[in-house]
């Protein structure tokens, strides 16, 4: 008797009640991150007129002046403009 009236009280039109609200809280996040990832580009359109970083021109002259590059028989290694090793690449064989 107990187990039957646990279920009328859990079901309403044989779905469960926290199950309803499982899904309606997933249908509620799903929809606020696509509107959020379709406006979020339209916006920033509108609120910023600057270029992105990602659309600029980059020039064909790179400047590795600063940069020194040293090989041996073992690694390869970059240095910065004050001495300092920042990169070094293992040779194999």
């Amino acid at each position: 008797m107990k187990n039957q009236n646990l279920m009328e009280n859990q079901t309403s039109n044989g779905i469960d009640t926290n199950r309803r609200k499982f899904i309606t809280v997933i249908l509620i996040g799903s929809g606020a991150f696509l509107v959020e990832k379709f406006l979020t580009p339209l916006f920033s359109r509108f609120l910023n007129n600057t270029p992105s970083p990602a659309k600029t021109v980059l020039s064909d002259k790179t400047d590795f002046e600063s940069f020194k590059v040293v090989e041996n028989k073992k690694i390869l290694s970059i240095y910065d403009s004050s001495g300092e090793e920042i990169f070094q690449i293992d040779k194999e064989g």
